[in-house]
């Protein structure tokens, strides 16, 4: 890593329903991955820990709760203004999801569909940290 690069710590969420992987839409916005289906993920904020932001992703970008989670990969990428150290869980979604209302200074979700961990090789080829390590850890590598 570059020397004075700041880091940027995410936690993405690999959250399993009755009726497979959730699967968000990024928005067409988005500057690094827009229109593309992959994990929830949020950054950091403040002390927060890894199974809180865990959590808050499930509350706060899929407007359900998690009923467990459990840490799966690690990894860590350069980007143009930031060093991105990026965390990936597993768990299990209490409730089906629904999209809250977008906050300012947030990335939302533009929809969501449940799918299968195969579903995230597009954007684990356009540069996706979080789809790319799930997909190594389930023996899918892009």
């Amino acid at each position: 890593m570059r020397e004075g690069v700041p880091k940027k710590r995410s936690v993405a969420l690999a959250a399993w329903g009755e009726e497979g992987l959730l699967l968000v839409l990024r928005p067409p916005e988005d500057p690094e991955f827009g229109g593309a289906w992959g994990l929830p993920a949020v950054s950091l904020e403040g002390e927060e820990t890894l199974e809180e932001a865990c959590h808050r992703v499930a509350r706060e970008k899929l407007g359900t709760a998690l009923a467990e989670a459990r840490p799966l990969a690690f990894g860590v990428e350069e980007r143009p203004r930031y060093a991105l150290e990026l965390w990936v869980f597993e768990g299990r979604l209490l409730a089906p999801p629904k999209l809250p209302p977008p906050k300012p200074g947030k990335t939302y979700y533009a929809a969501f569909r449940y799918g299968h961990p195969e579903d995230l090789r597009e954007a684990a080829k356009r540069g996706s940290l979080c789809s790319r390590l799930y997909l190594a850890v389930k023996g899918l590598c892009p």
